[in-house]
């Protein structure tokens, strides 16, 4: 699926429809397939119990597709519309991770992490800290909460 995807040109960067939408798929129809009503999985096609419970799954295929459609639909089609969907070509470039999530709060680097913040070019926020100076905050922090 994450092929498929590509060879259409389908901007799918974290591959979301090939794990949820394709793996579930596949899911839903392999019950209908491997079931074994020995081991209380159903009446699977190979296990020779004919096709009625694969017939089910592809009928819950089928009204899964035409529920998830339209209603994905409403909410990605305006969102698209806005242009909410999409990082700046400079979040791209420089990665969300240093533009979005602080990574020198987040993985208490301090002094180092903005070093490589700039390296990246990046202009490091006034209230990094060391390591140890967050640690300590989230130290009294704790001790506050607790006593």
């Amino acid at each position: 699926a994450s092929m498929l995807l590509k060879r259409l040109k389908v901007d799918d960067v974290v591959d979301a429809f090939a794990v949820h939408g394709a793996c579930g798929l596949w899911g839903l129809l392999a019950a209908g397939l491997f079931g074994d009503r020995d081991h209380g999985y159903g009446d699977g096609a190979f296990y020779g119990y004919g096709g009625a419970q694969l017939g089910t799954q592809i009928v819950a295929a089928i009204v899964i597709t035409l529920w998830v459609g339209p209603l994905s639909a409403i909410i990605f089609f305006p969102l698209k519309m806005l242009g909410a969907l999409r990082l700046s070509d400079e979040f791209q470039d420089k990665g969300a991770d240093i533009m979005e999530h602080s990574p020198s709060k987040a993985y208490g680097q301090g002094a180092q992490a903005a070093a490589g913040l700039q390296a990246a070019g990046l202009q490091a926020e006034a209230s990094s800290a060391p390591a140890e100076a967050i640690n300590e905050a989230y130290g009294q922090g704790a001790q506050a909460a607790a006593g």
